[in-house]
């Protein structure tokens, strides 16, 4: 099991009730948006408008208003994303953030070593 179902559905409501999050994109969602014609810097404060969980496969989603030239709308995992230091859950969604990336790289490292 990678998340604790109840504390991430406690943090899932918590953000909802906090709705909209400004967000940064982390470095990977930025690559990707890039590699979709979306010219997004790092400094650029994206908002989460919706927020659900997907059970351990997905974690917790983030649903982000549109951007770009289409005003697309992009659904990306929260651990893709950074929370301003002010926001009065920073600390919570740090704290799953760092626990949710390293079951995931626990997980992936016992499939490399059976």
């Amino acid at each position: 099991m990678i998340d604790d179902y109840e504390k991430a559905m406690e943090l899932v409501e918590e953000m909802k009730a906090h709705l909209p999050i400004p967000v940064h994109a982390g470095p990977q969602l930025i690559q990707m948006m890039r590699n979709e014609g979306v010219h997004l810097k790092a400094k650029h404060t994206l908002a989460i408008e919706e927020v659900l969980y997907l059970g351990d496969d997905g974690g917790i989603m983030c649903a982000l208003a549109g951007m770009g030239p289409g005003k697309v709308a992009y659904v990306c995992s929260l651990t893709h994303l950074k929370v301003e230091d002010r926001h009065p859950l920073a600390k919570k969604i740090r704290a799953y953030q760092r626990e949710r990336t390293k079951r995931l790289a626990q997980q992936a490292s016992m499939r490399r070593f059976p």
